[in-house]
């Protein structure tokens, strides 16, 4: 299923011409009626062959309705240009067409119409003119379509225009995450509540379960319909009905939203990229409204760099006036305050920012050129630090495969690691390291509280890191207290390193063999007395108590006291007649210090 939408200036046909399509007046409201003028938005459907029903939306053109046109056009797969050829290209013509790139239409269709009541040359003039507003943007190619939406001249020209146009369309996506933005609520007699809106991004099925935004009620899904039409389920980009359980009619409001995965972050302030119309400014601290969907929402527009202020595309927080529901990634419209305006549009980049994360967002701008999907989750990734990829899912509506596949690009590519269940900033990740090393070798003795305090890593991130800093460094946990460095003493091993370090010591010279020892746990615990500087390796295999070492190694040193080179069968005696499979360790390891140099067969004082 498709949806197809009317845009363009008061006055120049819009109506008429999807009666002319569909045989549907969408104009239903007395006061339409009366003012000839559409207010709110309209629905009917057309038959295509290949597609079977598509849905229309008809919005209206005056610019006072601006909130309405963005109501009915913000799901759009195809939309309707329309621009009367008696009037030609006109402000809202302008500021629709704004409107459709903005909020990332797929495809359009100029429909030049009313060509009844203009000559050739005016119809040339017109076509002329909009082809000069269709150049270099994403729209250049669109089809321009010739009518009268008066007689009829051209609708079935149209008609096959909008099927090859709906052939074109990328298939739409089932991202297992649909969500409705409500347009319309009523409650007939013996029926219950039913609320109206376009379904995107997936499928509702009857009698399962969804959400609502903001009340956050759980609902039975009774009934859909489309078109009058009832389905078992609802598809993604269609007109839907649903009939809900579990909700009351004066709870629902046009903008809430029905979703069954939700994705939506709850958000005082949102980090966003805004586009400004052309010849449109925003002012640092101007008041603003935020149509998202059918939602409208108020808020603080404020610049993250003053000089962003001559820009005509920035990074700025949108401070809300009550908190509301955003995801990254999804479009919007700015408008002044009272929606008679547009200004611009943009993208959100960070819902539920807050004012703690201002200096990160500013630093990594740079990772933000095409705000594509992969460039949206880095640049989450790196703004929070750390996150659970359950985090991630909860912030974009793409479906969980197409995240995890970018999560592992991204880890492949060296950007994140993932450790435990979370996705960790690479950078962040190694200044963690540091930082809680750092923090035990000032504050040897501290807890995993403390080193959290100290260091400004997050203690759910320090119980991921500490265990390969204890593995990597010179660092001792006992009893949930962490030492590092000199300040770990005899009396701080655990049990089983203290045994291991007496028996060792014990041993004296002949000191523990590791490829003897077929204790696994024995071994791990060798290594980690090694890292420790209680236990000292000769050459990987052969270790010796730190004090025995000390000990051969001054006998062997005290010999340049009064000798300037040492023989192997020297420092044998002075040892008390190590064996070759002791003395050449040693000697290695005393060379490997910096102490000595091996000169042929003797070694020499450095």
């Amino acid at each position: 299923m498709y949806i197809i939408g009317t845009s363009g200036h008061i006055d120049h046909g819009k109506t008429l011409l999807i009666k002319q399509l569909s045989g549907i007046d969408c104009d239903c409201l007395p006061e339409e009626k009366a003012r000839n003028i559409t207010i709110d938005i309209g629905f009917a459907s057309i038959d295509l062959p290949r597609f079977g029903v598509v849905s229309i939306i008809d919005v209206p053109g005056h610019e006072r309705f601006i909130r309405n046109m963005v109501a009915g056009a913000w799901g759009l797969d195809l939309a309707l240009l329309v621009v009367a050829v008696d009037d030609g290209w006109m402000p809202q013509t302008e500021d629709h067409f704004r409107v459709l790139q903005l909020l990332d239409v797929e495809r359009i269709i100029v429909v030049l119409n009313k060509i009844d009541l203009a000559d050739s040359e005016m119809i040339e003039f017109v076509e002329e003119e909009v082809k000069q507003k269709l150049e270099d943007t994403s729209y250049h190619d669109a089809d321009l379509v010739k009518v009268s939406s008066k007689s009829g001249e051209g609708i079935d020209v149209l008609k096959e225009t909008i099927a090859a146009n709906l052939r074109k369309l990328p298939k739409l996506a089932n991202s297992e995450k649909p969500y409705l933005y409500i347009d319309r609520v009523f409650s007939p007699r013996g029926v219950g509540t039913i609320v109206t809106g376009t379904l995107k991004n997936g499928i509702f099925h009857e009698n399962e379960t969804a959400g609502i935004l903001p009340i956050k009620k759980e609902v039975k899904i009774r009934r859909i319909e489309s078109h009058y039409s009832q389905q078992h389920e609802g598809n993604p980009s269609q007109r839907t009905a649903l009939n809900l359980a579990g909700v009351s009619f004066d709870e629902l409001h046009r903008g809430h939203i029905v979703f069954k995965k939700n994705f939506f972050v709850e958000s005082g302030s949102v980090v966003v990229r805004i586009q400004l119309l052309k010849n449109k400014i925003i002012k640092n601290n101007a008041e603003v409204e935020i149509l998202a969907g059918t939602t409208i929402v108020r808020g603080k527009c404020i610049f993250l760099n003053q000089e962003d202020n001559k820009k005509s595309e920035f990074l700025a927080v949108i401070k809300l006036k009550k908190p509301w529901y955003f995801f990254t990634g999804g479009r919007f419209i700015i408008t002044s305050p009272g929606g008679y305006r547009i200004i611009g549009g943009g993208i959100v980049v960070f819902p539920g920012f807050d004012n703690s994360q201002k200096k990160s967002v500013k630093a990594h701008t740079h990772l933000l050129n095409t705000y594509s999907i992969d460039e949206l989750v880095r640049f989450v990734i790196t703004v929070k630090n750390w996150v659970s990829p359950q985090g991630i899912f909860a912030m974009f509506r793409e479906n969980d495969k197409t995240l995890e596949k970018i999560l592992l690009e991204l880890q492949e590519s060296g950007a994140i690691k993932v450790y435990n269940d979370y996705v960790i900033d690479s950078i962040y990740f190694s200044s963690s390291i540091k930082n809680i090393i750092a923090s035990i070798e000032k504050h040897s003795g501290i807890n995993i509280n403390e080193i959290s305090d100290y260091s400004g890593v997050d203690i759910p991130i320090c119980k991921i890191l500490l265990p390969q800093v204890v593995e990597a460094e010179k660092i001792l946990e006992k009893e949930g207290k962490f030492f590092t460095g000199e300040s770990i003493t005899e009396e701080q091993l655990d049990e089983d390193m203290a045994e291991v370090l007496k028996e060792v010591l014990q041993n004296k010279e002949d000191g523990l063999e590791l490829d003897k020892t077929k204790d696994r746990a024995k071994k791990d615990i060798v290594k980690k007395l090694v890292k420790l500087g209680f236990l000292v390796s000769l050459d990987g295999n052969i270790v010796y108590h730190n004090s025995v070492y000390n000990d051969l190694k001054n006998k062997v040193m005290a010999l340049f006291d009064h000798k300037d080179t040492v023989t192997v069968p020297e420092a044998k005696e002075s040892t008390g007649g190590l064996s070759r499979k002791y003395i050449i360790p040693l000697l290695n390891r005393i060379e490997d210090e910096g102490l000595i140099d091996r000169l042929g067969d003797v070694r020499v004082k450095r």
